[in-house]
């Protein structure tokens, strides 16, 4: 796909490479990058069909992994929020030596609730999907409204990040279907076992699409991985707990 493309920022030595959730772009991370600018150097990725890929047509997560594979930098940090986990650690499969550490946040190897599996029920996923096919920019704004709720520090970051995403266009529908499609088929708990590469997980205390109950879970089926989880934050820590987040991500060797 030649015309893909991604914006990098950041004048540190290592670099970043950010794969974000359902249905939202890259500028979500717009105040961590102004935090760690000089300690990393960031690849912001927007999937074909959203974001600064807009015009692309979406594809399947075979052929993004490949695109990913021939684009990024090799030793690099990957990190993949939300739907954004499974991506990563797909690529982490395939292509363990292009990774110097893959940190999940507020994600899981499985999204759906499955005997003995807490998660999410597929009603509420359709749900989602619908929202966010036919009003987007109210889906996010909701969904920032209640990420506010669990911030006192961030609020002011909450609401330019709020009026940032209502200029941009929503993402292609086709891309929303395949997003729908990974969340509700891939399951990667037995495959992340095999997994070569470091893995930190980080979590939010109040999520409730992610569940803290999938932690001591994954924490004795994976322990060659780390788990942390950051209090009073929800679904996008990074945005909750700013100052925390920046802090692990900037001392991602102590937690590994």
């Amino acid at each position: 796909m030649k015309n893909f493309s991604w914006e990098i920022m950041g004048i540190g030595k290592i670099n970043v490479i950010i794969l974000n959730g359902w249905g939202i772009n890259s500028k979500i991370w717009l105040f961590i990058i102004q935090e760690l600018r000089y300690y990393f150097k960031f690849h912001l990725i927007d999937l074909p069909g959203s974001g600064q890929n807009k015009n692309l047509i979406p594809i399947k997560i075979d052929k993004i992994v490949e695109i990913l594979r021939q684009k990024m930098p090799k030793d690099a940090i990957w990190i993949g929020w939300s739907l954004g986990g499974i991506i990563v650690n797909y690529f982490g499969l395939h292509y363990p030596e292009y990774i110097l550490a893959i940190i999940n946040v507020a994600s899981s190897p499985c999204f759906i609730e499955k005997k003995n599996w807490p998660g999410i029920k597929k009603k509420i996923i359709n749900n989602f999907y619908f929202n966010l096919k036919t009003k987007y920019h109210y889906t996010i704004r909701n969904f920032l409204d209640l990420e506010k709720i669990n911030s006192e520090e961030n609020c002011k970051d909450i609401i330019i990040l709020k009026n940032i995403l209502s200029l941009q266009s929503s993402p292609n529908i086709k891309l929303l279907k395949n997003s729908l499609e990974i969340i509700l088929l891939f399951d990667l708990r037995v495959d992340l076992t095999f997994l070569q590469t470091p893995l930190l997980r980080i979590y939010g205390e109040l999520d409730n699409l992610v569940p803290k109950k999938i932690i001591s879970i994954l924490d004795k089926k994976w322990p060659k991985t780390k788990s942390i989880i950051i209090k009073k934050s929800a679904h996008a820590p990074f945005i909750t707990k700013k100052k925390e987040f920046c802090y692990i991500l900037s001392h991602f060797n102590h937690f590994l």
